[in-house]
């Protein structure tokens, strides 16, 4: 539940601002000092500014390097799957093949 006090000027709610001893009314612009015992302290600033060092790991900065990296893997890939994809049609065909030379074969010399 947050804190509220009233606007000298015009009676409104007003909420204290965090690290302020003074502000404006949110609702007549009237300079308003907040009490002492409804000051918030201020949350601390943190730093949001990198180094060289720090910024060289983001991905954003290293995607382009890292895709010329990954390309000649991806090319492998493609042409395994590429490969997969034909023998698994050349094997069977191939032992298809077999069989039908095995029983022609098999008819040539049982039929002397």
């Amino acid at each position: 539940m947050t804190q509220t006090f009233p606007c000298l000027a015009c009676g409104a709610p007003n909420e204290p601002e965090a690290g302020l001893t003074r502000m404006a009314c949110s609702y007549c612009g009237a300079n308003l000092t907040i009490p002492e015992a409804m000051q918030i302290k201020e949350m601390p600033k943190v730093d949001k500014s990198f180094t060289k060092a720090e910024s060289d790991s983001w991905v954003e900065i290293d995607a382009p390097e890292m895709l010329r990296k990954s390309q000649p893997i991806a090319i492998g890939a493609w042409n395994l799957f590429a490969m997969w994809t034909w023998l698994k049609w050349l094997i069977p065909t191939c032992f298809v093949l077999l069989m039908i030379g095995c029983i022609i074969l098999a008819i040539v010399i049982f039929s002397f």
